[in-house]
């Protein structure tokens, strides 16, 4: 069977942080209040996405990696190795951290760790993010948290439409209230709450916290996370990586006109973030508008974008 996009139907999560901007901004089906996440390209079992147009119309990813690997990567994959997420703050979000690869698959039943990056889609004024701590080691941190100083504990960095940020493991990090963004991670669900503002959760019951495994591995190192994007230019297009590491490369595509899309070895995830166009390929056509999350199969063949859009990119 010949290769051809794919549009995703996002899944959608509840969430105590939750609001309405997901089903405002993008129109998802269901997206009504307290939807805080829209796993809009994810085969994580705690929320797949299902395919949505042509052959595998109904299907999740898991099934077509099983038919069709080589649509995926040149070399098999075990598990889909990304999520790409909407999330949408109403409130501020726990101060958490995420684990590697090694902690994970010594404490979590063989999953993976989770690095991953923001792409912030939408602000209001003064909206911040927690990005990091000031403790200097661990006894310091542990101090500060016992006291309850967060002010003093946790670094806190505006957050502004278009601003970029990168998180890997170990990191702690938080969203704040009213920010709409866009987040590329690996494909995992572990997360370990540090402070969750003695909240209740949906059931009424106060979360979860995590403290003695979010202690084992918090960086304490001082270090800087911050990639340095470069931008290149190519017909009908500007492109910016915005980072590249070991679990995925993630750009910034502003398409005007007409751009010729290049053969790659590993699948393209395309988010689409404002504006309207439409990807033609060998066997027809994929309209373009905001909100569409599609995956372009590797080897795919020649496609094109004709339109004015603005599109977050990932891959391995």
């Amino acid at each position: 069977m010949r290769p051809y996009p794919l549009i995703f139907e996002p899944s959608l999560k509840k969430r105590i942080w939750g609001g309405s901007k997901i089903n405002e901004i993008f129109g998802y089906p269901g997206a009504n209040q307290n939807i805080g996440e829209a796993w809009v390209v994810s085969d994580h079992p705690e929320g797949k996405s299902i395919i949505i147009n042509g052959e595998f119309s109904g299907e999740s990813l898991g099934v077509l990696m099983e038919k069709y690997p080589e649509w995926f990567a040149a070399a098999k994959l075990n598990k889909f190795p990304l999520l790409v997420k909407v999330l949408d703050a109403n409130d501020n979000l726990s101060v958490q951290v995420h684990p590697d690869d090694e902690y994970a698959m010594r404490n979590e039943k063989g999953e993976s760790g989770k690095t991953e990056c923001w792409y912030v889609i939408e602000s209001k004024p003064g909206a911040e993010i927690i990005f990091g701590h000031t403790a200097e080691n661990k006894s310091e941190f542990i101090q500060l948290a016992k006291e309850n100083k967060w002010d003093r504990l946790l670094a806190r960095v505006p957050a502004r439409a278009e601003d970029f940020f990168f998180i890997p493991s170990g990191k702690v990090h938080a969203i704040g209230k009213g920010i709409l963004l866009l987040e590329v991670q690996q494909n995992s669900d572990i997360t370990y709450r540090i402070y969750d503002y003695d909240r209740m959760g949906l059931d009424g019951v106060k979360r979860a916290l995590h403290f003695d495994k979010a202690i084992d591995i918090i960086d304490f190192q001082p270090a800087n996370n911050k990639p340095e994007p470069h931008t290149f230019e190519e017909k009908g297009a500007a492109k910016t990586t915005l980072v590249s590491c070991s679990y995925f490369t993630v750009e910034k595509w502003l398409v005007k006109g007409r751009h010729d899309l290049k053969l790659f070895d590993v699948f393209l995830l395309i988010f689409i973030v404002s504006g309207e166009g439409v990807l033609i390929y060998d066997d027809g056509s994929v309209l373009l508008t905001k909100g569409v999350s599609m995956m372009i199969p590797a080897k795919m063949g020649g496609c094109r974008v004709v339109g004015n859009i603005e599109a977050i990119v990932s891959h391995i």
